[in-house]
């Protein structure tokens, strides 16, 4: 089963979020860190579980997330 799930890295003062490709249980790919909003991260993982996006696109989103993409 495929999906994109929200992940966290505690710093010592800042949280900062980011986003992996887990499959049948193991994660595959991730993008630490890119975001301090949670919120964000949950709008754009339920955007990639409810359009079911193939995890070959996860670097491309990514990339397009970072440089002009908006949830």
């Amino acid at each position: 089963m495929l999906k994109y799930i929200i992940i966290e890295e505690d710093s010592a003062e800042i949280a900062e979020f980011g986003i992996a490709v887990r499959i049948n249980g193991k994660i595959r790919a991730s993008a630490p860190c890119l975001s301090e909003s949670r919120a964000e991260m949950e709008k754009l993982a339920a955007l990639l579980n409810g359009l079911e996006i193939e995890p070959c696109h996860f670097d491309d989103i990514i990339e397009d997330y970072l440089t002009d993409f908006t949830v």
